[in-house]
């Protein structure tokens, strides 16, 4: 519980203090740490950390929650997060509507403040590893995971077409509304469409802050849940 705690704690001071040595010297010690593992990313024992990554609507809340059963990993969407607090009322939460509701990126430091968060009070995210869905969405947040040490073992990539995101979305506030539920303050066409274009001007820069270090597999997010779910088993392994 004190690793974790202090090892969360170290992401906002980290990102204030980055500097070009900083960097340097963390990815350095990456490629040490690679090493020592056989030139593989494995998780220390009983743990597994993983990041999914993609477009909205790609499916990565769903694909989240098979890999949270399966392998036992607390799941960290900083999109639940953000909407709990908008729902709660929270500062944080006020703060982070308006940038939800225009399909701006909430700014990076309430994003680490939320995720640094939950690393340190959740048990199972220090007992078994965490996955995290939706962050880091800039090369900034990915920067400060670099930083503090927060190292996945793996990152999942999931593609689709621009096309296919956006019908999804729809399709999913669409069901929403005829059920008479709550419909996502950011599932609508203007929306979806900004979010997109920040995804595609973010994507590369987020995973070049990892793929020279890391287990990274792209994996086709069109056909069915349950064929992306197997790709994505085998992609993670037992």
């Amino acid at each position: 519980m004190r690793v974790g705690r202090a090892v969360a704690a170290l992401i906002l001071a980290l990102i204030a203090t980055t500097g070009v040595s900083q960097h340097a010297s963390a990815l350095t010690n990456l490629r040490r740490q690679r090493k020592r593992r056989g030139g593989g990313w494995r998780p220390r024992a009983g743990q597994r950390n993983v990041i999914i990554f993609g477009p909205p609507g790609v499916g990565k809340g769903t694909q989240s929650e098979r890999i949270e059963q399966k392998y036992g990993l607390c799941h960290v969407s900083t999109g639940d997060l953000l909407r709990r607090e908008i729902a709660r009322g929270s500062a944080v939460g006020k703060e982070a509507e308006s940038y939800v509701a225009r399909g701006v990126m909430v700014p990076d430091d309430v994003i680490i403040r939320l995720v640094k968060r939950k690393l340190a009070k959740d048990e199972q995210c220090q007992r078994n590893g965490w996955l995290l869905d939706g962050f880091p969405r800039t090369a900034a947040q990915a920067n400060a995971m670099v930083l503090a040490g927060l190292t996945p073992h793996h990152i999942i990539v999931l593609n689709a077409a621009d096309a296919t995101v956006t019908k999804r979305v729809l399709e999913r506030a669409r069901q929403a509304s005829s059920a008479g539920g709550t419909v996502r303050v950011d599932d609508n066409e203007q929306t979806i469409l900004k979010r997109l274009e920040q995804y595609h001007a973010n994507r590369d820069a987020v995973l070049n802050e990892f793929d020279k270090f890391l287990r990274l597999s792209t994996i086709d997010g069109e056909p069915s849940v349950n064929n992306v779910s197997g790709a994505v088993r085998s992609a993670i392994g037992s």
